[in-house]
Order: structure tokens, then sequence, then C-alpha cells
């Protein structure tokens, strides 16, 4: 089901300079002095697929601009091709978390991973327009299944593998890759997408025949979440507060602003400058459904998820000076695990699973 692939990985020597963070951990601000500040960054290469929503013309001339960058990096050797085709196992360590994933591929027409979000026409026509301009992939999709397939850290420990590359990318997250001794990985129960549903759609759409897919087993997954921001508002925060105790019990917050809720109907808000806790008295659905369904439509008049005045970010990520803030607990994996198997949907950024696979460590052509 996971096949090996021929890839070109990135040279050690290059590689800090190269691997940039998380997209979605920087800002739109961030991410321009990202790519002022690191000229040889695989954000501006990856940048074409991210930057536009917009009119195909403007997806058109980011995907070129994308493919000039990648071009660039080929002719000044930062990659070095492997002479032949493997199963890879990837270890990145990030703030204190380890995360092992068996890399490979998958092909399109005849695996199709469960996804649990839904996915934005535009992203999509954007995504494929730059897979179509670059012709690889180089951002895996992340996937799971509901049970453990491999003992990863058994699997680094053992004579089956052979390290191919190790390094500190730009934000020092430590990345290790070795090629492993497996024919393919093909045992496995129903694999569902982890991260990376706009990607597989864009696979599918630019006509690629095998997608880039890193499979990270439940024991090994981190979920945490997203915060939304809320901007160009006025209101009246006591107001506010009055109408959302209609569904919740309502305090104020004594915590830091760093204090993540733990449990299931439990949501922090920040109106201007201060923190609030509230439990919802029906806790049934997800909290993200609640939040897109009730509080953003009743206390702040957004209904649609891509609404300009709301943005999300991970938890714990630089906070705009935005009016306000909704933070959330994690969802389960069961919660991943029971949505797709219902073939239902998640709002979006339901769920954040981390450290998150990077961009540019490899790329194989589709």
């Amino acid at each position: 089901m996971i096949k090996p692939i021929r890839a070109a990985f990135v040279s050690d020597e290059w590689a800090s300079l190269v691997i940039p963070p998380p997209y979605d951990s920087l800002s739109t601000v961030e991410r321009e002095q990202h790519l002022l500040d690191h000229p040889k960054s695989f954000l501006h290469v990856t940048r074409s697929a991210d930057a536009s929503h917009g009119h195909p013309t403007e997806h058109q001339r980011l995907a070129e601009e994308g493919r000039e960058a990648l071009e660039m990096l080929m002719s000044d050797e930062v990659y070095i091709s492997q002479p032949s085709s493997s199963l890879f196992l990837q270890k990145i360590e990030s703030d204190g978390i380890t995360q092992r994933a068996i890399i490979g591929a998958i092909d399109i027409a005849e695996v199709a991973p469960r996804p649990h979000e839904a996915v934005h026409p535009g992203r999509v026509q954007a995504l494929a327009t730059h897979f179509r301009h670059v012709g690889s992939m180089s951002s895996p999709v992340v996937l799971t299944t509901r049970k453990d397939h491999l003992n990863l850290p058994s699997l680094e420990d053992s004579d089956r593998v052979e390290l191919v590359s190790r390094f500190l990318a730009i934000d020092e997250t430590k990345i290790s890759v070795w090629t492993v001794a497996l024919e393919d990985f093909g045992d496995v129960d129903g694999l569902y997408i982890v991260d990376g549903h706009h990607r597989i759609a864009a696979a599918r759409e630019a006509g690629f025949s095998q997608l880039l897919v890193a499979y990270v087993p439940p024991s090994e997954l981190r979920m945490s979440s997203f915060d939304r921001d809320v901007d160009e508002l006025e209101f009246l925060p006591r107001k506010t507060i009055d109408r959302l105790s209609e569904w919740c019990d309502v305090r104020e917050s004594s915590e830091s602003e760093a204090t993540q809720p733990a449990a299931k109907g439990v949501i922090k808000l920040r109106f201007g400058n201060d923190w609030f806790w509230a439990k919802r008295r029906n806790v049934e659905g997800l909290d993200s459904e609640f939040v897109h369904t009730t509080l953003l439509p009743e206390l702040f008049g957004i209904y649609d998820a891509d609404d300009p005045r709301l943005s999300y970010r991970p938890v714990g990520s630089k906070r705009p000076d935005s009016s306000a803030t909704v933070r959330l607990a994690p969802a389960d994996l069961e919660d991943v695990f029971s949505t797709a198997d219902a073939g239902r949907t998640m709002p979006p950024k339901t769920t954040y699973f981390f450290p998150k696979a990077r961009s540019g460590v490899l790329i194989i052509e589709c």
C-alpha cells in the first residue's frame, strides 16, 4: 500500500538554510520576513501553493515563481539524488516532542485515505497549479491508522535502517532520515488523513499518479489545537459575555495567557486584554462545531469559516493584535476516526498534529 520512492534529499550542509518552519506557525508578516532573511528557504518554492486563493492568473504567476525557486536550488546542487528506491524512516525532534514516520508513496487511483476535513476549492486550485508547474512533491500527506502497525522506535534501533541525513532545520528542529529494509508497507488496515487534505485533492486535480506520504502510527501522534483570532470588530465585552452566558457558564480567568483548555466542553476566550473560561452546558458535538455554528455567528456575526476577520494559528504561536481570541482543547484522535468513518467533516482547523512534517526534506517526481 505504501511503496518505496526514489527521492532527492537536501544536503546536510544546506539543510539549516533550506528547511523552513511549519507554514502554519508563521504569521503573514513573519513569512514575508522569513523569505527576506532566508533566500535559500524552501518556502520560496511552496509559498506559490499557499499565498493565494484568488484568480487563476495569480495561481499561475506564483506557481511559476515556485518552479524558478526550485530550479535554482537544484542548479546549486542543494539536493542529492538517491541511486535507488526505498522506504524511509524519518524522526522529527522539536520542543521536547519526538515523532517518527515511514515515508513513501501511495497510488492515488488505488488507495483512498479517509478524510475528516472539507477542502477549500480555491486552495485546491492553487495547489494543483503549483503541482503541475513543479511536477514534484516535497510536503508529505500525513496518514495514520487506528492501531500501530510498526514499532518505529525499535525499527530505529535495528540493523534494518541506514542513516541518510541528519540536520537542524532553520528553527533548530532536529530531523533524521534513514533508508528502511522493507520491500513495501502494505499490510495495514484503513488509512486516515492526519494532515494534507488539500494536497491529496490537488494531486488528483493535477493528474499525479503517486502521492508522497508519511505514515505516523497513532502512538507517535501529538495533538494540539488552533486559536481563532477575530479582528476588525467593535463590540462590548460585558455584553458579549452576557450573550455567551446563554450557552456557557463563564468566569474570569486568572491563569496565564499560555494556558490551554484540557477538557472537552471548556473554551478559553480573550476580549481585549482579559481572558475568560466558558464551560458549555450542552457538550454534545465537537467544541469547534459549537464555535462555528453558535459562538462566532451569535457573538461576532461571523458565519463563514473563511471570513477575512477570522484567522487561525497554532496555540502557543505569537498572537497578533486582534480584538478577540477563541481557544479550544485539542480534539481526540477518536474524534478524527469516528468523523471520517461516518463520512462527515470537521470545521476547518479543528485538529493540529505536531511536530509538523517539513517541506523540502526530500523531493519526488510525480
